[in-house]
């Protein structure tokens, strides 16, 4: 299967992942709304290791990357309900999700000394415009 299946499931998934975080949001502490999804964040985990997974992999270096990046996930969790919690889901998530990518590009180009092109220029520079006029709105 092709990465790209992967990629558009993953981008259903934020979508509407972030739609609930807004209902979610509500909650009187971000705090708890992020241990509640977190907690329904690990229960699909398992379900979908017991489904799709089942390979143990005895890689220490990548365990500790992957536990690196799940408490990092947990605490942008709780920066999104926060955020939610005081902004417009129209507003808040293409912030965060665009800003992401472009921190992404960045640190790509920076740490794993991805190529730097004119495209890769110009889509950073036409995704801070677009943040530029979504949060100015």
């Amino acid at each position: 299967m092709s990465w790209l299946i992967y990629a558009l499931g993953a981008i259903f998934s934020a979508a509407f992942s972030d739609l609930f975080r807004k209902l979610g949001s509500n909650l009187k502490d971000p705090i708890f709304s992020n241990l509640i999804f977190q907690f329904g964040g690990f229960t699909m985990a398992i379900v979908l290791f017991l489904l799709l997974g089942r390979k143990f992999d005895a890689n220490p270096k990548g365990i500790a990357y992957a536990l690196v990046g799940g408490f990092l996930i947990s605490i942008f969790t709780t920066f999104t309900f926060k955020a939610l919690s005081m902004g417009n889901v129209s507003t808040v998530i293409p912030v965060i999700r665009v800003g992401g990518v472009i921190l992404v590009a960045i640190l790509g180009v920076i740490l794993f000394k991805d190529k730097l092109t004119w495209n890769l220029i110009l889509g950073i520079l036409l995704a801070c415009t677009g943040i530029y006029l979504i949060f100015s709105a």
